[in-house]
């Protein structure tokens, strides 16, 4: 993507400013920065906004590159901004647009709408791949990802799925083994072989590095991503929302003397290349406290070896170790800081809540109106938050009953808005809420029973089980990963035969060939190397989840995770909830 962008911009000759879709910049942030992009001539760079800024014309530079996602808000945006400057401005400007990931058919026929399109030198394509967010995490970013799968039945992000692995496939080889789950799981699976069969062969002379692949449709297992994450990384994720691997905290929080006044927001970096972090980010978040104060004692018990160096060789041991003490003591103060934090929203409010959903997971009365979400619709809590829990009701009892969903309905309409009959018809399309239905297939208590999902008595601390992640629930992807990888994944879903009756359908597991036509062997210096594809989105508790399973699995498989998105419930349902009619922004004719 780095090079392609830089491809993109070198069309562009002479000066540059560079307007970003927001969503875009954090991405773009991991794979390239600002001095590379200085050297190809980009002065400045903006939001996307509604006018052209007036150093632009004053200054005189010669190209407005505007880097968006394929959506109908930006070109409103676009359309604005460029109607914010005369004809004859516009005449002294080079104006190009950069489509991330594809064009969009409705993205021109809006501006040939606008008659704008005539204004842009080059209307171009910018491919963005996976980016790796850890040695052990990929994900595409695309923040509309399940919208646009399960809800507007859009399948370029499924393409822009089947992009990547082929893209994967040509540096560590065919994957020889794939197992389906879900019904976009399916259609990338037929994306990949059409592909294969249009694109010229290049596997022919690479073994294969992953042994297995799968391709996971997230409405296999909705329950995980409406439930609140408890380990450590996950919960900053629920209050603070981690972005690009990184998360913004209130800057009081990080006060360490009386000489300074921190109020600005701090940005934390998230990732394995914080010591302390990468060691805390997968413990639940009960033993974090213990987890701080032994590294606490560790680094205390460091320093103290200064004062038993009785020679200059030991001294010498003591210096070269330094930088590191100090590195862990600083990573040690901002990960207290954030626990802090955390700990203080933990309150009574917090703990009712997570009471309620667990006893709603373990199927206790979803048949009946709730009422403490009952109280949180008169008290006006937050809509993401009552959604949450009526999607865990819903999908705990198999649906909700047509008299119990209208209630919730009705009171919701009444207190939020009208508006929110559209998104309970989103949410009605995407099944996180929807009616009963007779003689149904898909059930969740019988996989809940079958498959263990709900466990008593999980010691959180020293954890056995993957439920620890949620307090006593595991994953239904992380379950059937479980099983999938206990035997030979050449077979195919036999280990799970009596299980996927009551998923989902389809799901099936198939074998690819290479493009000599014959099954690869594995490339025997490799690991059992397994790449677990979510699409729809992934939570950072189920990639906790696959971490411990690795760990502790007899087969010790090595998992990678790859996703359309990082997400939680709240980030989700934001995508879904439609916004006030005030805040929506108009579309303008011409």
């Amino acid at each position: 993507a780095r090079s392609d962008l830089l491809d993109h911009i070198k069309l562009c000759e002479g000066s540059k400013v560079m307007f970003w879709d927001r969503t875009l910049k954090g991405p773009f942030n991991l794979i390239i920065d600002w001095p590379i992009l200085k050297k190809h001539g980009v002065v400045k760079m903006f939001d996307l906004q509604d006018k052209i800024p007036s150093e632009i014309l004053e200054n005189k530079w010669q190209n407005v590159v505007l880097l968006i996602r394929p959506e109908i808000k930006n070109i409103d945006l676009i359309y604005r901004s460029i109607r914010s400057v005369s004809s004859a401005q516009r005449r002294e400007i080079d104006f190009h647009i950069i489509f991330v990931s594809r064009k969009s058919t409705m993205c021109i026929r809006r501006l040939e709408e606008y008659k704008i399109v005539g204004e842009f030198k080059n209307i171009l394509e910018l491919e963005l791949d996976l980016i790796p967010f850890d040695h052990d995490l990929m994900t595409l970013e695309n923040p509309r990802s399940f919208r646009e799968v399960f809800v507007e039945q859009d399948d370029s992000c499924l393409f822009q799925v089947a992009r990547s692995l082929m893209t994967l496939q040509a540096y560590f080889g065919v994957i020889p083994n794939v197992t389906v789950l879900g019904e976009s799981a399916k259609k990338v699976l037929e994306m990949i072989e059409r592909m294969r069969q249009e694109v010229p062969a290049t596997d022919k002379s690479i073994l294969p590095k992953i042994e297995n692949l799968i391709l996971i449709d997230r409405r296999i297992d909705l329950m995980t991503v409406v439930s609140s994450q408890v380990t450590y990384e996950g919960l900053i994720d629920e209050m603070y929302g981690i972005k690009n691997t990184q998360a913004t905290f209130p800057g009081a929080a990080f006060q360490y003397d009386d000489e300074t006044q921190e109020t600005a927001p701090k940005m934390v970096p998230l990732n394995s290349s914080d010591p302390i972090f990468n060691e805390a980010r997968d413990l639940h978040f009960n033993a974090i406290g213990i987890f701080l104060t032994n590294k606490a004692r560790q680094i205390s018990a460091a320093y103290d070896e200064k004062k038993d160096a009785k020679s200059l060789n030991q001294l010498k041991q003591f210096v070269s170790k330094l930088p590191h003490i100090q590195a862990e003591k600083r990573a040690l103060e901002i990960q207290t800081s954030i626990a802090g934090l955390i700990r203080k929203g933990l309150d009574k409010h917090y703990y009712e809540s997570f009471a309620v959903e667990q006893e709603l997971r373990e199927g206790l009365d979803v048949e009946k109106m709730n009422t403490f979400i009952e109280e949180l619709i008169y008290k006006q809590e937050p809509l993401t938050k009552i959604l949450r829990l009526i999607a865990v009701q819903c999908i705990a009892g198999d649906g909700l009953r047509p008299k119990l969903l209208e209630f919730y309905k009705r009171e919701i309409v009444q207190a939020y808005g009208y508006h929110h009959l559209i998104t309970f018809d989103r949410l009605e399309k995407c099944k996180l809420i929807y009616l009963q239905e007779k003689n149904q297939v898909i059930s969740y208590p019988t996989l809940r029973s079958k498959l263990k999902l709900c466990v008593d008595n999980v010691n959180e601390k020293d954890p056995t089980d993957v439920s620890y992640v949620y307090s006593g629930y595991a994953p239904l992807t992380v379950r059937l990963i479980n099983w999938l990888t206990q035997g030979s994944q050449r077979d195919g879903l036999t280990y799970l035969d009596d299980i996927v009756k009551y998923l989902p359908k389809p799901c099936f597991g198939k074998k690819q060939k290479s493009a000599t036509g014959t099954q690869e062997r594995i490339d025997s210096s490799g690991e059992n190397h397994t790449l677990v594809y979510f699409i729809g989105g992934c939570t950072y508790a189920e990639v906790s989840a696959l971490r411990f399973l690795s760990q502790h699995h007899p087969n010790n498989p090595q998992f990678t995770v790859a996703t359309t998105k990082m997400l939680n419930g709240n980030s989700l349902f934001e995508t879904l909830i439609e916004p006030s009619p005030k805040d929506s922004i108009p579309d303008f004719q011409t």
